[in-house]
């Protein structure tokens, strides 16, 4: 049926497009749809945007925090793209123009941090009783916060290998380990300890009782049966069979055909009993075919010129289901045709059924999306695009690979989308040659999905259209994210731009911004001078020695925020800082969260510097849990894992030994260089303090292995070059702390309790002198785990006569 053209809705892409020629007439139309496609990359999220617009223009100049969260997202594409009228929406509780993630009951968004403010208002810690966000739930389902926790005794694989077990004895203790490591999440032990929690209090949980148990649950069971191991799988409270519970109904475990059943409902627009695809503004359900034939979801087709539902987008414009013609192919999966198939360029068509069907991957083992079929079976699309029939020439280098579109490989087509970004008439200006040279340097894979990113695109219009100089300051000009730093990181390493502390840079571009956001005069010069000359002084000063760690960072804006804060609380007790008393100090940290003892170092330097009287103080924040150090077993049974694992990252491997051997900080590991690494020949020294310390057997041989296989995760550049043992994402980086960390996690490898243990056992084998020299660590750090140690009189007649150290 033909839909009348009066009922054809304007485009919501042409509604944005017509509001914002209203608001700022000199954004070309071309600029503002780039700016659309970036901030609501679904037809859905445009839509919205289009509905709210149409509804209040002025949420893109008001700044107001109302409005769905795509407002924002196309706000900081407009400023992008050189807006001047575009005003960011402002938190409705603490007035910042950061990402408003979370709608409060009143209809006003706020970012995440007040979000949690808000929610950890309404909680009090089980053991100190104040108010905090929610760290973690005891055994009991208590709320505590991150000072009362206290990680619990051992491996929580280990003993939910050992319950399952247990429960079927027959099983391969390896099998059962790999089964539970499938389902542990990424450097969180605690949610394995809630999941050894909930076996230990179900008893029946692997004996077919595991109807209420949680999704973690359900997904260790499925894991365990998939690998063989004897455990019952509890059957659909819905249909009877035994199927993965994806899903919950009715407070018990179900699977996604009875889920999907439960929730159908009377559509709207026909009446029938169906799921609900879409809902309208007002809340109206719709079915799947309904939703097409809503008046926002028709189009004109470029064939026929009717207005009718969408049945394919392509480059020419939309066509209707009866204009479309699908490739007609006999599939290769299942041999029949001709049928509509997907893919049929490749060779390997594939039609509707066998698109939606999942296959064993003879590649990998795993139930997946078949890409393509062998004479040994299926392939899943990782797989085959690494197997070597999947290989071709391509027409203009003759590579041989899996090709990437049109007979052309990876290479080629990188360097020919190069070329149009930086090119206009086909020429690139003689100063963005560099530029050039970077993105071609190697890579080509990941350098074509950096330049898919349409963040990353803008980029580089803003350096062809002179918009943006190719200068520090002229990327500093653009909103800030990772494709910004990926290139300016790229062209600081090849010379083209001056090096800089970019950790640096960036506190002191936000200092600038947090500052500005404080509203009285007199408080905005205070803060600034407070920022200026107690923290950015002694940044400047490390920054020139080495680059500046995150935790230097982080905890220079802690303190900033915390003054900013109290000056604000000040402010709401009718008085001010020169009128502050002890008291007042001692209601403000009383009144709130841990995060207040920060604002310390400020009331000490306003002490100083005599803005306040010279008796008041905040005291130093006291954490109420110690750490607890790795149990000696469990250590050295990580160190042999480590040691002897080839399956594990050599990475991983080296940086965990000196960690869990040497006491090391994942900080100072990761910012290793290159050179810290001497190797005179069959001996192999490590730089860390003042003299090289003798690395055993085989740590000696994995150091020097890492020294010819390092390699980074940069997609613009190389990393060959890099002149760290870790490089990091960004070229000439080293790795980051934080994501070393979690790598570390991940093997159960803990840093402050794995070097608590190892400073324990080398406190009573080395005198303070030689830990600061050996390990780098502080005299004062050194003399207080050697006071309790043994007798030293002994070392140095000791040393001379001792072999060189093996680690077995």
């Amino acid at each position: 049926m033909t839909t009348d053209p009066d009922a054809l809705l304007s485009d919501p892409d042409d509604i944005v497009v017509s509001v914002m020629a209203d608001i700022e007439p000199d954004l070309t139309e071309e600029v503002v749809r780039q700016a659309l496609a970036e901030a609501a990359v679904s037809r859905a999220k445009r839509r919205r945007l289009a509905r709210a617009l149409t509804d209040d223009p002025d949420l893109l100049t008001s700044g107001r925090p109302e409005g769905p969260r795509v407002v924002g997202e196309f706000v900081r594409a407009l400023l992008a793209h050189g807006s001047r009228r575009a005003v960011l929406p402002k938190c409705a509780g603490c007035s910042s123009t950061g990402k408003l993630t979370s709608l409060r009951a009143d209809g006003k968004r706020v970012c995440q941090p007040c979000d949690h403010k808000a929610r950890a208002a309404s909680l009090s810690c089980v053991e100190c009783s104040r108010p905090a966000r929610v760290y973690r739930r005891t055994r009991t389902g208590e709320a505590i916060c991150r000072d009362c926790w206290r990680l619990p005794d051992g491996d929580p694989i280990a003993l939910i290998s050992a319950a399952v077990t247990t429960t079927a004895p027959d099983a391969a203790p390896a099998t059962v380990r790999r089964a539970v490591e499938s389902v542990a999440p990424v450097g969180n032990v605690y949610l394995m300890f809630r999941l050894l929690w909930e076996i230990e209090d179900t008893p029946g949980l692997l004996t077919g009782e595991g109807a209420k148990a949680s999704a973690r649950a359900a997904r260790l069971i499925t894991a365990l049966t998939d690998a063989g191991v004897s455990v019952t799988a509890p059957p659909c409270h819905g249909c009877g069979e035994v199927r993965p519970l994806t899903h919950v109904l009715d407070d018990l475990r179900c699977c996604l055909t009875c889920y999907r059943k439960a929730s159908f409902t009377a559509c709207g627009r026909c009446g029938r009993d169906l799921p609900v695809a879409t809902r309208r503004p007002d809340g109206t359900p719709l079915c799947s075919s309904c939703a097409r034939h809503e008046a926002d979801q028709m189009i004109l087709c470029v064939l026929c010129d009717r207005v009718r539902p969408v049945g394919r987008r392509t480059t020419d414009g939309p066509l209707c289901g009866a204009c479309y013609r699908p490739t007609l192919r006999t599939c290769a999966f299942c041999g029949k045709g001709p049928r509509r198939c997907y893919r049929a360029a490749t060779g390997m068509p594939r039609c509707d059924t066998c698109s939606r069907t999942r296959h064993t991957c003879v590649g990998c083992g795993k139930n997946k999306y078949a890409l393509a079929r062998t004479e040994d079976g299926h392939l899943c699309g990782d797989c085959w695009r690494k197997d070597p029939v999947s290989y071709n020439s391509c027409r203009l280098c003759g590579r041989v690979e899996y090709l990437h579109s049109y007979g052309r490989c990876h290479s080629c087509v990188r360097d020919q989308q190069v070329r149009d970004a930086l090119s206009r008439d086909g020429a690139i200006r003689p100063d963005l040659q560099p530029v050039h040279d970077i993105l071609v340097a190697d890579g080509a894979k990941a350098g074509l999905k950096r330049l898919e990113r349409s963040s990353f695109r803008t980029i580089l219009d803003a350096l062809v259209d002179g918009t943006c100089p190719l200068t520090h300051e002229g990327l500093d000009g653009l909103l800030p994210n990772k494709s910004v730093a990926f290139l300016r990181a790229a062209l600081a390493t090849a010379g083209v731009l001056p090096s800089r502390d970019e950790r640096l840079a960036a506190l002191e571009q936000w200092i600038t911004s947090a500052t500005e956001a404080v509203t009285d005069d007199s408080e905005r010069k205070l803060v600034r001078r407070f920022a200026t000359w107690h923290h950015l002084r002694r940044l400047r000063r490390e920054a020139e020695k080495h680059p500046l760690s995150p935790p230097q960072t982080t905890t220079a804006r802690a303190g900033i925020r915390a003054a900013i804060a109290l000056l604000a609380w000040l402010r709401g007790q009718d008085t001010e800082l020169a009128r502050c008393t002890q008291a007042h100090l001692d209601e403000w940290i009383d009144s709130g969260n841990t995060t207040r003892y920060n604002a310390r170092g400020f009331i000490e330097w306003c002490r100083k510097n005599r803005h306040i009287g010279r008796s008041l103080a905040i005291p130093a924040f006291e954490k109420l849990s110690h750490v607890r150090p790795t149990d000696e077993d469990e250590r050295w049974a990580i160190t042999r894992r480590l040691m002897h694992d080839e399956d594990i990252a050599i990475e991983d491997r080296f940086a965990g030994l000196l960690v869990l051997l040497y006491a090391q900080r994942i900080t100072t590991v990761s910012q290793l260089p290159i050179t810290a690494v001497i190797s005179e020949g069959p001996q192999t020294s490590l730089l860390l303090g003042t003299k090289p310390l003798l690395l055993p057997d085989p740590l000696d041989k994995l150091a020097r292995k890492l020294l010819t296989r390092r390699r980074g995760h940069t997609t613009i550049g190389t990393s060959s070059d890099s002149p760290w043992l870790f490089p990091g994402a960004f070229a000439g980086q080293p790795l980051s702390s934080y994501h070393l960390g979690t790598r570390l996690k991940r093997l159960g490898i803990y840093s402050r309790p794995g070097r608590t243990s190892a400073l324990m056992g080398l406190s009573t084998q080395l005198p303070a002198s030689v830990l600061t020299e050996l390990l780098g660590i502080s005299p004062e750090t050194a003399t207080a785990w050697t006071q309790s140690g043994g007798n030293w009189a002994r070392y140095a007649a000791e040393l001379q006569d001792r072999p060189h150290p093996k680690l077995r």
